[in-house]
């Protein structure tokens, strides 16, 4: 009974299979967002029917923000416990860039790329955990 209980605590002390509750280095990090950022732009310009200029600016605009939201999650910067605040101020570069990307767009592209959005945004929430 007694190694019954033992093996059972060590499988329950496991982490689960994949990289939750792993920290990831930032190289590895940086690597992520490049590939979510290709991702997010090959997407946009099939949705959209982007030329290569407009697929280039918005490619453009993606890296600026993302590099903010970079800056923003860095250890030294989330210091605090202010959750609420980090929030506000990640929702706050989310909507700066939509703004701005929509400044690109043409006004069918842009009631395309509300669509696309509207359709992302809960496959974001079921990924982060949130309730949809």
């Amino acid at each position: 009974m007694l190694a019954l209980m033992l093996t059972a605590g060590a499988m329950l002390a496991q982490p689960p299979a994949g990289r939750r509750g792993q920290r990831i280095s930032p190289e590895e990090r940086q690597k992520m967002m490049e590939q979510n950022r290709a991702k997010r732009n090959a997407e946009l310009r099939e949705a959209l029917s982007l030329s290569d200029t407009t697929a280039q600016r918005v490619d453009s605009v993606n890296s600026k923000y993302d590099a903010q939201q970079q800056e923003l999650m860095k250890p030294e910067n989330r210091g605090g416990g202010e959750r609420e605040a980090m929030r506000l101020q990640m929702e706050n570069i989310r909507k700066a860039r939509e703004a701005e990307v929509k400044s690109l767009l043409t006004d069918e592209q842009q009631a395309k790329y509300d669509k696309w959005l509207a359709n992302r945004r809960p496959q974001q929430r079921r990924w982060r955990g949130a309730q949809p």
